[in-house]
């Protein structure tokens, strides 16, 4: 039995947590052929099992794995679909500075499904916490726009095609039994034109009948904490509606929710928000009642039951301490408003 969600103000996490440095050097061994698959595997279960605590220590009520298998959001869905070369010529993960790079993926040939291990890392969390576990995936766009292109003609062709295969992906985990997708499109602010004419259709086709509560997850990258795409959410309107979620999850805290106060009146009244209310980078600590007093302006604006509690982005990038406390920060000033809106202080 799971324990039960806050039927006000959930809070949830984006999907990364901080990465230790001895998981790293743990790779690194491996990739030496000095541990073995085994050995690593046994060092991933237990970096997932410290943040899963660290979640429910927190009192974070919808938790994640904090995507501590994945090399990145990126590699991890480029190993285990079949037409990609690891590890191409660098290329720019943004375009607000251009001396960000990475060495990205190359596409030799058509893309086609190989053996993502998402249900059984799904699987693993669940059991392991007592608390409802959120898959978060990289979405088809971004994985197209963080790869260099040498098949196809366009790259909405490359898109679609991504789309097809985490569609089944998503599908085989909500069979498995996983209640809580969440999608990630962080380069949708850096393309809005492509959001406009096919991107929201090819998201659409991601999700498509896969039963399970989808959420969207868009922000402003946050690679090493940096912002990487310039433009607004406004801009992504109103296409970004016909997105087949219940909910969007978008960055706020960073700018003291001056794009929330932007864009809330486009909201239908059915859709939920995740709202961000924990600023991911900066180690300037939030509090409580610093978090109590953004949900509070977000819910004269918005029903506080179409309303989830998150941070900005993920936490790979932040000090365990400083995410952890940070995490306490946000439940605890949720707590603080939904004790005052149900008379429960």
């Amino acid at each position: 039995m799971l324990d039960p969600i806050p039927s006000l103000l959930p809070t949830t996490v984006i999907g990364s947590y901080s990465l230790p440095k001895w998981l790293e050097a743990v790779r690194e061994l491996q990739t030496q052929g000095r541990l073995s698959d085994d050995e690593l595997e046994e060092a991933h279960d237990n970096a997932v099992k410290a943040c899963l605590k660290d979640q429910e220590q927190a009192g974070v009520d919808i938790v994640t794995d904090g995507e501590l298998r994945r090399e990145t959001m990126v590699y991890f869905f480029n190993r285990h679909i079949r037409g990609f070369r690891l590890y191409g010529p660098l290329k720019a993960i943004g375009t607000l500075d251009l001396s960000i790079r990475m060495p990205d993926p190359v596409v030799e040939t058509k893309v086609a499904r190989g053996g993502m291990p998402l249900v059984r890392h799904w699987q693993f969390a669940q059991a392991h916490s007592a608390k409802l576990v959120k898959v978060c995936v990289t979405g088809p766009h971004m994985l197209a726009k963080r790869a260099w292109n040498e098949v196809y003609a366009s790259d909405r062709e490359l898109v679609f095609d991504l789309a097809t295969i985490l569609n089944a992906e998503l599908r085989d985990l909500a069979h498995a039994g996983c209640r809580f997708i969440q999608v990630d499109e962080p380069v949708w602010v850096g393309y809005p034109e492509e959001v406009k004419a096919w991107a929201v259709e090819a998201f659409n086709r991601t999700v498509e009948d896969v039963d399970a509560k989808i959420t969207l997850h868009v922000c402003y990258g946050n690679y090493q904490r940096a912002r990487l795409f310039p433009g607004t959410y406004r801009d992504l309107f109103p296409a970004l509606l016909g997105a087949h979620a219940s909910q969007l999850v978008l960055e706020f805290a960073v700018d003291d929710l001056a794009q929330f106060d932007d864009i809330v009146g486009l909201f239908p009244k059915t859709l939920e928000l995740g709202l961000g209310v924990v600023d991911v980078k900066t180690d300037d600590l939030e509090t409580p009642e610093g978090v109590a007093a953004r949900l509070r302006r977000a819910i004269a604006r918005i029903s506080p039951d179409r309303l989830y509690v998150t941070p900005d982005c993920g936490l790979k990038y932040t000090r365990r301490e400083v995410a952890f406390a940070k995490l306490k920060a946000m439940v605890e000033g949720a707590r603080i408003v939904r004790g005052e809106l149900t008379g429960q202080r």
